[in-house]
């Protein structure tokens, strides 16, 4: 996920960051965990070469994104790594399902395509880690990030998903659009789970423009049963403190995420963008380098919808 428009900060809510935090709805917000977690990435912000964070986050998430790249791969011992630790996996299937080719006209300067040979290159990685045995060690299956904000073209989502769908058919499938391009998107049926991002929001559960959009995306669901992902934005970039903001604002923007979300009665899991820095530009940081305080408020958040989420 990446920035969709430029940071505009807005204002946020009085919320301390040490106060108490409200009990999501046991039947509700059933899933919280953070994006970029196992997926090959480095932090530039440590003085180690590090390719996940697991243990990092398992005590105060419900589940932890896998991103494989290639159809051959075994990623059996990352699943187990995640399943001790009581988290379970939103796995990323972008890279075995779509490609990308240059293209001027989209707003990020690349389309998703996707591959022709996508259907067996998703039984074979299947296949490989008998995914269709440990369907449950899964909470969703992350088709594509933006589709629309990328240029993919519907019926290939739609294809996509399919292909998701019939290989694992008992794991919900999931997809992120970027805030400028939810009027483009087009919700597969079999899609389960949709959101969006938008980010340099302090108060989503007030905001015109998120409410707006939040209100957009659930229009376009071509299902009444569609689930909605709420993206928390726990990354920082240096627009921010040049908008005179410090990085402590980072615990009541994610209180008023939940806050949010708590109001939203279609909402489900919540996930945060991101655990590690760099990933879009080496200023970047992410979660684990934000203020101890700030951190604290994601514990608590994470360990009250951990008390709720499913098994």
């Amino acid at each position: 996920m990446t920035l969709a428009l430029p940071p505009i900060m807005c204002v946020v809510s009085t919320v301390c960051v040490g106060q108490p935090v409200q009990s999501p709805s046991p039947n509700q917000i059933q899933h919280f965990g953070f994006s970029i977690v196992d997926a090959g990435h480095d932090d530039p912000h440590d003085d180690e070469v590090r390719l996940e964070y697991v243990d990092e986050v398992a005590g105060f998430s419900t589940f932890a994104d896998l991103a494989p790249y290639f159809a051959t791969e075994d990623i059996s011992p990352r699943i187990d790594a995640m399943t001790q630790r009581g988290l379970k996996v939103f796995l990323h299937a972008q890279g075995l399902l779509f490609d990308h080719v240059i293209d001027a006209d989209s707003p990020t300067g690349v389309r998703y395509v996707l591959r022709a040979d996508a259907a067996d290159r998703f039984s074979t990685f299947v296949q490989i880690n008998a995914l269709d045995q440990h369907q449950d060690d899964l909470v969703a299956i992350y088709l594509a990030d933006e589709p629309a904000w990328n240029r993919l073209d519907d019926e290939e989502l739609r294809l996509g998903a399919s292909i998701v769908e019939s290989e694992l058919p008992d794991v919900p499938i999931a997809v992120i659009e970027a805030a400028p391009a939810i009027g483009e998107l087009k919700i597969p049926e079999s899609v389960d789970w949709v959101g969006f991002d938008r980010y340099a929001v302090g108060d989503p559960s007030t905001d015109p423009q998120w409410q707006q959009d939040l209100q957009s995306l659930i229009d376009r669901r071509t299902r009444e049963d569609q689930r909605v992902i709420i993206v928390m934005e726990t990354q920082w970039i240096p627009e921010y403190t040049k908008l005179g903001y410090d990085q402590s604002i980072m615990g009541a923007i994610a209180t008023n995420t939940l806050k949010a979300a708590q109001a939203c009665p279609h909402a489900i899991a919540i996930v945060g963008y991101s655990w590690p820095g760099g990933l879009d530009r080496p200023e970047q940081l992410g979660a684990r380098q934000l203020p101890p305080d700030v951190q604290s408020v994601y514990r608590q958040i994470g360990r009250r919808i951990k008390q709720f989420s499913r098994p």
